[in-house]
């Protein structure tokens, strides 16, 4: 058994000090982005939650999410045999915790973000599928191992770059050749760096000499600046 995997799923005290950790703009990104992650195994995927998304992208309509959690327990109580139950009661945290980051009054349960974790986990266990629950898991954990850096990103459209990054390095980078068989925040380390590149510097050729000078001599691995040059390419249009 994955003890990570367990606790994060069992004990809702990690999933508050995850979410208590995350800056007050980050959250709504974190909590669509975890939501987001069954998209593609999700039937039926109802309206009440796909529109919560660009609610999500977009600070200034935050405070629609109130009448989006609304439609989601409205939808919730109309569909009682929809599957997984659990998923809808995710996109409504989701929708909780970005209307709470509004600031606005008449918020929802403080603690609503401290079971996002969890919720999650058991959501994915329902689909049975080793890859999004690592996937999952990746996504709650993004800033593992990274506080000091946490605290730099202030804003949505920074963290939903941050994590575009760490898809690429993993998805599509991948130096080791061991996206299908390892831990999924096995680049995790290397985030950072390729972000503050991006946004400081955003030059192809610096993306993939960093990438390169990673592959080559962080992991002693054979590799190609041309390949490096095609990831840093994605890297600029993520």
């Amino acid at each position: 058994m994955n003890t990570e995997l367990y606790d994060l799923k069992t004990n809702i005290k990690i999933g508050q000090e995850i979410f208590q950790r995350l800056p007050n703009d980050i959250r709504p990104g974190w909590a669509g982005l975890v939501l987001s992650r069954f998209n593609d195994f999700v039937e039926n995927n109802p309206s009440s939650v796909t529109n919560l998304f660009s609610i999500i992208d977009n600070k200034d309509r935050w405070k629609e999410a109130h009448q989006q959690f609304t439609q989601i327990r409205t939808f919730a109580l109309s569909n009682k045999d929809y599957k997984p139950d659990n998923y809808l009661r995710l996109a409504e945290l989701v929708a909780k915790v970005t209307y709470n980051a509004s600031g606005l009054p008449a918020p929802f349960d403080s603690d609503s973000g401290h079971h996002i974790a969890s919720l999650a986990l058991h959501t994915a266990a329902y689909f049975d599928d080793t890859g999004l629950e690592e996937e999952v898991r990746s996504t709650i954990l993004v800033f593992n191992g990274n506080k000091k850096f946490r605290n730099n990103l202030t804003t949505n459209s920074d963290f939903l770059l941050y994590k575009k990054i760490d898809d690429i390095l993993w998805s599509d980078w991948d130096p080791l050749g061991i996206n299908d068989i390892a831990p999924r925040d096995e680049y995790k380390s290397y985030v950072p760096e390729v972000f503050d590149l991006l946004k400081t510097n955003p030059d192809k050729h610096n993306i993939a000499n960093r990438l390169y000078k990673l592959q080559t001599d962080n992991m002693g691995t054979i590799g190609t600046l041309e390949n490096c040059l095609a990831i840093a390419e994605k890297i600029l249009r993520a």
